[in-house]
């Protein structure tokens, strides 16, 4: 009504209706009015409604569609102080740049408040929840460190917002490429909660892991006015994952109530329920079950309860990267947190500054080295905890780099909680203490690591820590009959930077790991590998005696490590390594590493232990094995050689292709190509024989090796030839191979070239000599020719084309075919002279034929080289060609 009368109000009446055209409401049915939405930029919708609708009607006056919104907005504030509830469903005029804990949501539904007495449990819950703004933001001992309150520290997040339902991706970056970033959160979420739409199908609230999602449902589970919303937090965690949706909220409202309640009780009266179930990542991760119809039940449950005269609304959060597996329903909403940006990384400072007054304070220069960490509100508690030990980030933030800094972050924390657990422990027992709680994280990163994902299940780190003879570090104690911690629990129980994913399912529960920040695993893989190759090399060297007999069997966590995933599947894993391996001792370890990689590629052998954190064929492990020693040499600087690999082979050039071969059919999908884009590989001649280079090239670019050596391919050491030569290999075998190795790389350039092969198989085996220094083969003579760019190449590509002819007879006649064609197409990029003498040139040199002839004629005819006394004998050989 508001919209149609401020149309027609601007028109001043209904525009006359001519009889036959149809009543007013057949006319401005096709055009849906824009309703008030949390998603939708309602003056922009207001506007396209006024252009179609003034369409429709077949008014268009200018500057109507601003007239209309104007007076709309003049109605619409008018309304919202007669009735507040109107006022939530306008645009927002923008929220205060220092909200903080959803305060301003909790004012705006109070302002739209019926001021009902809650009820007893509506009550008991909303004093929990509210208490609990009220608690540290972290839970756990800090020490001396305060912790800001939770209501304090939580800073109202930027966020993106879409429609969503079947066919919906967002875990795709792209999808929200057209959503923009909005920092009204309060004003949505009370528009969002006092519409229809929040019953009708679930908000997927997601974020990356540490972005504040579980602290968003227990500020809104706190802010909400008990006396018009009755909220319910259900941590999916707690509840049993086959449980249906009534019965985890009814699970969840007992566990916080301490008494059996009734949903249908609680939810009969009026306020609007609205269900935070938080952890759907930890339902799908823990138990393995797929549950992607989970937010379908969920809104099926909205669904039943509003026919049943009950519309309750559901939030739902997840992790970015598990979003995929859910299917939403029709009507839904997706949500996404965006990380800090400065203004609020500023702003959570200052809070901090102000809880810890006594400490020195933190800015927001020091943190913004290190923004991966900052952008994430959890990750820069940890920062901050960090320097609130001696101001140890302030004052060295300036040279430290990100391998530096979460050395010093995990060894800080792990420190701490030695000195928790083994107080009064002298501080050499304590440093060893804490390089043994790193070596359990490490072994933790490691599970994640050679599983390919950035988790890993309770059970499978219990049996990694067993398989490598690593027990809890104290003999477990049973109180009132409770199992005593394994090693996994114990490593991961004591730092909130390992994220416990829990889901209870028949009767047990279910447990997953992951890092708050993905590096930080990859920077422990790194440690481990770097620390068992120092302490291999140690013990060997120790022990090598004139008396000794045999070889040291001290490098079993070496070879249990490197056996069984690439070190590039990661690519933060090379750089973190080759800092580690920066120091005085690179050339000792790269000399040492490079005998055992030699050793491993000519005498490989593969003996089983009781680490297996993967099936593993034998001899993809050895491959692997070797693959890794390779990849730790080049991490130590230099270059890696063929011939010092194998340095007795007539060919180490083919013996490391060998080897690379095994590499490729050991390293999983496209983690190849991926370890392609950081190895430099060069193609060299030493003492004869054919020697290949590998160096690292962290600093890798897209662009194209240098071409290759026609005469280091073929064997040919001595480049001073001008004879022609034919390539040794067969091109039907030949495919024959590159179709049962069926590499895509391969196939792509025999599609490109099949065309050729099939007509002129010679072209990719014959070498000419244009150049007594210079060999090329006919196929790349003529793809030069037809792809030549300036008229200098042209002419280049022209002349290498003669010797072609004339070096391969057997194909002199295609050759002359095919750059006549090209001729044709091409003379008026060269002078006249040029043309006649490449066509006279080509009639001496190749097998012409007379559609050869009349093509040259035509050439030299269309070109105008044709003209002029000098040219009648050319044209007469050609003609009588013709003729004959």
């Amino acid at each position: 009504m508001l919209v149609v009368a401020a149309l027609f109000e601007e028109l001043d009446g209904p525009p006359h209706l001519v009889e036959g055209e149809g009543t007013l409401i057949e006319r401005l049915v096709p055009v849906p009015v824009p309703l008030p939405g949390p998603d939708l930029p309602y003056d922009s919708e207001l506007k396209n409604w006024v252009f179609a609708s003034a369409s429709h009607l077949g008014c268009q006056v200018s500057g109507l569609d601003q007239r209309v919104v104007a007076r709309c907005d003049a109605v619409r504030r008018r309304l919202a102080v007669e009735v507040p509830e109107f006022g939530l469903w306008g645009d927002s005029d923008g929220a205060p740049a220092t909200a903080r804990g959803l305060k301003r949501l909790e004012e705006l539904l109070l302002l739209a408040g019926s001021g009902r007495d809650p009820g007893r449990h509506r009550d008991a819950l909303a004093t929990a929840y509210r208490a609990d703004l009220e608690r540290p933001v972290l839970g756990g001992d800090a020490g001396e460190v305060l912790l800001p309150a939770l209501g304090a520290a939580y800073l109202d997040p930027r966020f993106r917002v879409r429609s969503a339902g079947p066919g919906a991706r967002p875990a795709d970056e792209k999808w929200w490429s057209g959503a923009e970033v909005r920092t009204d959160l309060a004003d949505f979420l009370a528009a969002y909660l006092t519409t229809t739409q929040a019953a009708e199908a679930p908000m997927l609230l997601l974020g990356q892991p540490g972005a504040g999602k579980s602290s968003l449902t227990r500020i809104l589970a706190g802010r909400l006015p008990a006396g018009d919303f009755f909220a319910c937090r259900v941590p999916l965690r707690e509840v049993p994952a086959e449980a249906g949706v009534q019965d985890q909220i009814e699970l969840a409202l007992r566990r916080e109530v301490g008494e059996t309640v009734s949903w249908a009780e609680l939810s009969r009266d009026a306020a609007l329920p609205v269900i935070l179930l938080d952890g759907f990542d930890e339902l799908l991760q823990a138990t393995g079950l797929h549950q992607s119809d989970y937010l379908q039940q969920v809104a099926k449950f909205q669904e039943r309860e509003a026919r049943l005269g009950r519309p309750v609304a559901v939030l739902v959060t997840t992790r970015v990267a598990v979003a995929d597996r859910a299917r939403l329903p029709s009507g839904a909403l997706a949500v996404r947190l965006e990380p800090f940006d400065d203004a609020q990384i500023g702003r959570w400072l200052a809070v901090w500054n102000r809880t810890n007054a006594r400490l020195k304070p933190l800015t927001a220069d020091v943190v913004l080295r290190f923004r991966a960490l900052a952008e994430q509100p959890l990750l820069l508690l940890m920062l901050a905890l960090y320097d609130a030990t001696d101001s140890a980030l302030q004052d060295g933030a300036a040279t430290l780099d990100d391998g530096q800094l979460y050395e010093r972050l995990l060894t800080s924390f792990a420190e701490r909680e030695v000195r928790r657990v083994h107080a009064g422990q002298p501080d050499a027992v304590v440093a060893g203490l804490v390089q043994q709680e790193l070596l359990r994280l490490s072994v933790v990163a490691f599970a994640m690591f050679h599983r390919l994902r950035l988790w890993v299940t309770e059970r499978e780190l219990d049996d990694d820590l067993a398989g490598l003879g690593i027990t809890p570090s104290r003999p477990g104690r049973t109180e009132a009959f409770r199992s005593p911690l394994t090693a996994g629990q114990e490593v991961v129980g004591r730092f909130f930077f390992i994220q416990r994913a829990q889901a209870f399912q028949d009767g047990q529960t279910l447990a997953t790991y992951e890092f708050l920040h993905a590096t930080f695993g990859e920077y422990l893989v790194a440690r481990l590998v770097v620390q068992a190759v120092r302490d291999t090399e140690a013990r060997e060297a120790a022990g090598t005696l004139p008396l000794r007999l045999g070889a040291a069997n001290d490098d079993d966590l070496l070879r249990s490590l490197l056996g069984f995933t690439p070190l590039t599947a990661r690519a933060t894993v090379l750089p973190f390594l080759a800092g580690l391996l920066d120091g005085a001792d690179r050339d000792r370890l790269r000399v040492w590493l490079a005998g055992r990689t030699a050793e491993a590629v000519t005498q490989p052998h593969y003996v089983p232990s009781r680490y297996q954190p993967i099936g593993k064929r034998a001899d993809h492990w050895m491959a692997t094995y070797s693959y890794n020693l390779m990849i730790l040499t080049l991490a130590c600087g230099g270059e890696l050689r063929a011939s010092g690999l194998f340095s007795r082979a007539k060919d180490p050039a083919a013996w490391l292709r060998n080897s690379a071969l095994q590499w490729q059919a050991a390293v999983p999908g496209g983690m190849w190509m991926d370890a392609m884009e950081v190895l430099k590989v060069t193609r060299d001649w030493r003492d004869g024989r054919r020697d290949i280079v590998l160096e690292l090239a962290l600093d890798w670019t897209r662009d194209l090796p240098d071409g290759l050596n026609v005469y280091w391919m073929n064997g040919m050491e001595s480049q001073r030839s001008d004879l022609p030569f034919t390539a040794a290999v067969e091109l039907p075998p030949a495919v024959r191979s590159m179709r049962l190795t069926n590499r895509l790389s391969d196939d792509l350039l025999l599609h490109a070239l099949e065309p050729m092969i099939r007509r002129m198989p010679a072209a990719l085996t014959q070498f000419s000599a244009p150049d007594e220094w210079f060999h090329t083969s006919v196929a790349n003579t003529l793809v030069r020719m037809w792809l030549a760019e300036s008229p200098q190449e042209l002419d280049a590509a022209y002349a290498d084309a003669l010797f072609a002819a004339i070096d391969t007879p057997a194909a002199s006649g295609h050759i002359a075919h095919l750059m006549l064609d090209s001729l044709r197409a091409n003379a008026h990029r060269l002078s006249a002279f040029r043309v006649r003498s490449i066509i006279r040139d080509l009639m001496d040199a190749a097998t012409f034929s007379s559609a050869d002839a009349s093509s040259a004629l035509r050439t030299l005819t269309e070109s105008g080289a044709a003209d002029g006394p000098q040219n009648v004998e050319l044209v007469s050989r050609l003609e009588a060609l013709i003729e004959t």
